[in-house]
């Protein structure tokens, strides 16, 4: 088992063996959580953002006519002024 000290500035290193055999590198980002007088850190994976172009049509029901860009965001625009005008 390795050690680490905290710094006066609340940081840790992770020792090099345990950055490499976990695939850590500069700008990873983690959930920090203390749990059961443990404090785990997490690896979380950056997602890819998506296009909606990328996406389309990945809901579409068997036999459902797609709509088209145009009735989309007409629908789009609907909904938004109902919901504002309720709120």
């Amino acid at each position: 088992m390795q050690t680490v000290t905290l710094s006066s500035k609340g940081q840790l290193v992770i020792p090099k063996p345990v950055r490499e055999s976990a695939h850590l590198a500069t700008g990873d980002v983690f959930s920090v959580r203390y749990i059961d007088g443990e404090i785990r850190l997490k690896p979380i994976v950056a997602s890819t953002p998506v296009k909606l172009g990328d996406v389309a049509g990945c809901l579409a029901k068997p036999g459902r006519t797609p709509l088209t860009d145009e009735q989309t965001r007409a629908i789009i625009a609907k909904r938004l002024k109902a919901k504002h005008a309720a709120a």
